[in-house]
């Protein structure tokens, strides 16, 4: 049943390919009312997933397919993503990507940089595939705004799939005195950290 709901979503998606690849020709209400019948179909398939239209390029166009972070939703993710068909001038991207260091992000009233932020990276024995995260800057408050605003800067840098399925405990903090000494590193340092700790549960399942 899963399958052929998603087999129909790309049959429905493509009778507007082409409206959508030439939607910023469209007038804004026009356009509005067809990325309101994507969202449709793509409801009919999942209620846990969104999509983001690239840019128009040389190339066309990428719709990327988003859980927003919650996994329970990544399976619909990843088996619609596996059943897109090929289609010319169209690509389909699994999840928020990681763009790497020297990011950016704003929630509500809150903006953080991450060159000017450190994390500690911690370990359970109950979690040992997953990282905690303490992120941590000079005088950062702790709330719900900067907690929620230091998660979405960390998923920007190191993608949805990673951010969701690597962190376990995470949580924002004031940066001590001794910050050095305590463990914690330049923020910038932590997809190289992610990447490592990738290539380490690879070896452990080899």
């Amino acid at each position: 049943m899963a399958d052929n709901k998603a087999s129909l979503f790309w049959d429905k998606f493509i009778t507007i390919k082409d409206r959508l690849m030439d939607i910023d020709s469209l007038s804004e209400d026009k356009a509005e009312e067809l990325l309101l019948l994507l969202d449709g179909y793509l409801k009919d398939f999942s209620q846990g997933v969104d999509f983001i239209l690239s840019d128009l390029t040389a190339n066309g166009r990428d719709i990327l397919l988003t859980a927003n972070g919650d996994e329970e939703f990544f399976q619909d993710v990843i088996e619609l993503v596996q059943s897109a068909p090929v289609m010319d001038f169209w690509t389909v991207t699994a999840f928020l990507q990681p763009q790497g260091k020297n990011q950016s992000a704003e929630y509500e009233d809150t903006s953080l940089n991450s060159k000017d932020l450190y994390f500690i990276p911690m370990e359970s024995d109950e979690q040992k595939d997953k990282i905690g995260l303490m992120i941590a800057g000079k005088n950062l408050q702790k709330n719900d705004e900067v907690l929620s605003c230091a998660y979405l800067l960390c998923e920007k840098m190191i993608g949805e799939y990673n951010a969701t399925t690597l962190t376990g405990y995470f949580d924002v903090g004031n940066l001590p005195d001794n910050f050095e000494d305590e463990g914690y590193l330049p923020l910038d340092y932590l997809p190289d950290f992610i990447q490592w700790k990738i290539d380490s549960l690879n070896k452990t399942d080899k």
